[in-house]
């Protein structure tokens, strides 16, 4: 069973489109790699593949990875996909607008908390999901599916915010409101997070991620101030419902006991200067034993 980091950056993506500072300057001159936004996708050619967040590059992310792409001579015909699921743990436009990708009349089932499944709902645009062949069905908190043979999907509220375009109406909160969660994923031979979006490590997440052989975690900002730094931005990561990589209460300092197989930071940003291999702050995070994902990136679990 694989892991395939689909995308890897944040909400904008690397580079963001209308920015020409940070670490997306580095991209324009061709001194980085680009990377789109964060999703992994889970299975094997066999049992087929669950999709975690549907990013708004996911059309672009299933070009890219041949592994999802539809099959010659298939059963269903030449309308077909190896995608059977994708689950959602947020309802962050950065994590649900690439679901009109997949609107071709084609069945798949969509699993998350029932808050977010009321943001689609409520939403006329993602209508172009024909119910007919799509699925909804709520996922909440420890509940445990298994959409595909030999993999089990975990779901797990974790601390954040409503998502942006929902402040005014309900308010800005650090906490659990319901709308933001990490997935554990297990196998036969390991469990795997996946945790883009984190606004404090408390103990139960901390036990939680003590159990496990691999991590991908909130890497947004390395510091909480860094947009306001690059002028790129007045929020600080803390706003945005990130804790900072470097903070004393940020994974580096809260995670350092873990021994884990791997940890990696994803869901980066492009203002973070961990992208940049020659960094002080690269060097911080690999001195500590954590690495980065990139698109493309495949791991077994």
């Amino acid at each position: 069973m694989d892991l395939i980091v689909l995308g890897a950056a944040a909400g904008g993506g690397l580079p963001q489109w209308n920015c020409a500072g940070g670490q997306s300057a580095n991209v324009w001159h061709n001194r980085l790699p680009a990377q789109t936004q964060a999703s992994v996708a889970v299975g094997s050619p066999e049992t087929g593949y669950v999709v975690i967040n549907a990013s708004p590059d996911l059309r672009q992310q299933i070009l890219q990875t041949p592994q999802l792409h539809p099959r010659d001579q298939h059963p269903m015909g030449v309308r077909n996909t190896p995608i059977r699921a994708v689950i959602l743990t947020n309802a962050d436009v950065d994590n649900v607008a690439g679901l009109l990708n997949l609107r071709e009349k084609q069945s798949f089932d969509i699993y998350g908390p029932t808050k977010v499944l009321e943001v689609i709902n409520e939403n006329s645009i993602f209508a172009v999901l024909d119910p007919e062949f799509v699925k909804q069905y709520p996922l909440e908190t420890t509940e445990m599916i298994r959409p595909i043979p030999g993999v089990e999907f975990e779901l797990f509220t974790v601390a954040g915010k409503a998502p942006l375009y929902l402040e005014d109406s309900l308010g800005f909160e650090s906490g659990d409101l319901g709308f933001t969660s990490g997935i554990e994923i297990r196998t036969e031979t390991s469990k795997t997070l996946v945790i883009s979006s984190c606004a404090q490590i408390d103990q139960k997440l901390q036990e939680r991620i003590e159990t496990a052989d691999h991590l991908l975690f909130d890497g947004t900002v390395f510091e909480d101030d860094e947009m306001t730094q690059l002028g790129l931005g007045e929020k600080t990561g803390r706003r945005m419902g990130h804790l900072p990589i470097s903070g004393g209460d940020g994974p580096i300092a809260q995670l350092s006991h873990c021994k884990l197989k791997t940890k990696r930071f994803f869901h980066i940003n492009n203002s973070n200067p961990i992208w940049d291999e020659q960094s002080l702050a690269h060097r911080t995070i690999r001195d500590a034993g954590w690495d980065i994902c990139h698109d493309g990136l495949v791991f077994e679990i």
